[in-house]
């Protein structure tokens, strides 16, 4: 049999490939699809421009370059700043009925990550009748330097994903692909991305669903104020040799760099002792009001408060904070580290938390520590509270958002928490993550096989196993949301965050059993608005 086919898109002809998947089913793999130039030289820091046409037949069997970072298990610089490229999976080219179309956005915190399969195979989620997307956006300052100058007006990776989704537009019904139904989905900043693109005026009309995992706008890495961000900006280019203000001399000198140099630099020299300390971001999401065509024409409260206008689905995993503070992602926290931020609790705060914070620091402290000190014997306290100021506050003030929308514009919302704990979780086993309840990102490999698992000497879930049974659990739910707008369209057993009244907010419990549950506003622990107002009583 011949596995290779041939698709014409408006660029040019296409050579994909059969593949046959980890559980011996098929499915077609397009790799390496370019879907706007290579952002180099004058385009280096730009918006991105519509791929140029090709001549002849592309073989589009391999996947394209990964956007230049350092990769977190070899810790040197990979990539290449010709990074734009994306990749379409489908069991069927010219099925009876055009089929619902997934987009999904690579997390790592904007700096690491990419659409290949090395984590987001697209083995599980094509078996259910979807047109898989996978992308590549630019990362870290190629992706998101902000001079707040018309030379560099930042978000340019999310104008990548913005390119990539006008691509599927023209393109995707040559893949069997609907394009008036397609749902976009990301975890950690790829959810922070989605709910972005919800928010965005720029984005408007390319989707028609969104799902945010663990990572939203209104998380407080989800968009930096300016001051942040320039005083970042200028301290990178002195350390790169270059002393100035000047945002045109700044633009011209970062232009001449290597981009390997550019993100060895970023990623090793640019936060300080005390960013590091609130586990910030390099360069991420701004408010670029220099653009000619900004990704937030608005300040970052009027954006954040719009509301999702598409069916919205959105949620976290029992025990974010774990990731951050006990996985090998940023090495295991230190007695030194917790002796620091036992002595200047406040410092390690996020300045965007701080600013927006309730109830004072003191207050904060004695929620989560009493009068303990800040040690190894109250590292669970201290993983709750990571859980609760980078995840758990900004996707609940997320769903508050969507609860108050007027009804004209309110959409079915649903909310998760993931708590299937496993002894065999992939993530748990590559990131070394030695604590109970479910870390960040573990739910994905029950959406995606992951390529990695070889070189740990594991494999995919076998098909009498309870991880199998999550595998086909969370792809069902999750394919269905992007058919039909309902996760559990045959049982309506997920109740939308809608339904709920007096400060009750439904979520699914996704478990070996999931079932519905309730958060009640002022009794859960991340509700510190409700908090101050009880200590004031």
């Amino acid at each position: 049999m011949d596995n290779r086919i041939e698709i014409c898109v408006r660029e040019g002809k296409l050579i994909g490939i059969v593949e046959k998947g980890v559980y011996n089913d098929y499915y077609i793999a397009f790799r390496g699809i370019p879907y706007a130039k290579p952002p180099i030289g004058e385009l280096r820091f730009k918006d991105p421009v519509p791929a140029e046409p090709w001549s002849g037949k592309r073989d589009a069997s391999k996947y394209g370059n990964v956007s230049v970072q350092i990769n977190h298990f070899t810790r040197e610089v990979e990539g290449n700043e010709d990074c734009l490229y994306l990749n379409v999976y489908t069991t069927n080219i010219k099925p009876s009925k055009k089929r619902a179309v997934m987009v999904w956005i690579h997390g790592g915190a904007f700096c690491q990550g990419s659409g290949d399969a090395v984590m987001y195979g697209p083995d599980y989620i094509v078996q259910k009748d979807v047109v898989l997307v996978t992308l590549n956006y630019r990362l870290g300052v190629l992706g998101f330097l902000n001079l707040y100058d018309k030379v560099a007006t930042g978000n340019q990776g999310l104008k990548d994903v913005i390119m990539a989704l006008r691509w599927v537009q023209k393109n995707i019904s040559e893949f069997g692909g609907n394009p008036d139904n397609v749902t976009i989905f990301g975890e950690s900043a790829g959810g922070g991305i989605v709910h972005y693109l919800t928010l965005s005026p720029l984005a408007e009309g390319l989707f028609h669903k969104a799902i945010s995992q663990s990572g939203v706008a209104t998380c407080p890495w989800g968009i930096i104020e300016r001051q942040s961000h320039s005083n970042k900006v200028f301290r990178f280019a002195k350390i790169l040799g270059k002393t100035t203000t000047d945002p045109k001399v700044a633009y011209e000198f970062l232009k001449t760099i290597d981009a390997k140099k550019l993100i060895e630099t970023e990623q090793t020299s640019l936060l300080t002792e005390t960013e590091n300390l609130q586990y910030g971001l390099t360069f991420s999401p701004t408010l670029d009001h220099e653009s000619s065509n900004p990704v937030f024409p608005e300040d970052s409260k009027t954006v954040k408060c719009r509301g999702v206008k598409v069916p919205f689905l959105l949620g976290f995993t029992s025990c974010e904070g774990s990731f951050i503070a006990y996985s090998n992602w940023k090495g295991h926290i230190s007695k030194e580290q917790l002796k620091k931020i036992d002595s200047d609790f406040k410092n390690a705060i996020m300045p965007e938390t701080l600013s927006t914070l309730p109830i004072t620091v003191e207050e904060l402290r004695s929620l989560y520590f009493g009068d303990k000190a800040i040690s190894e014997e109250t590292l669970t306290n201290y993983i709750d509270f990571l859980s609760d100021e980078i995840f758990y506050c900004g996707i609940m003030e997320a769903v508050d958002i969507q609860t108050k929308l007027n009804n004209n514009d309110k959409k079915t919302t649903y909310l998760y928490k993931f708590s299937y704990e496993s002894d065999s979780s992939p993530i748990r086993k590559i990131h070394d993550i030695q604590f109970p309840g479910v870390s960040h990102a573990e739910e994905l490999a029950y959406l995606f096989y992951f390529n990695i698992l070889k070189d740990f000497d594991m494999s995919s879930p076998a098909i009498d196993s309870e991880d199998y049974k999550m595998i086909k659990c969370l792809t069902q739910m999750w394919t269905d949301f992007a058919k039909t707008g309902n996760p559990t369209p045959v049982t309506n057993m997920w109740l939308p965050v809608s339904d709920s009244q007096d400060g009750k907010y439904n979520y699914l419990n996704i478990d070996t059993i999931s079932q519905m549950k309730v958060f009640r506003k002022g009794e859960e622990r991340w509700d510190w608005e409700e908090k101050k107002n009880k200590l004031q009583r």
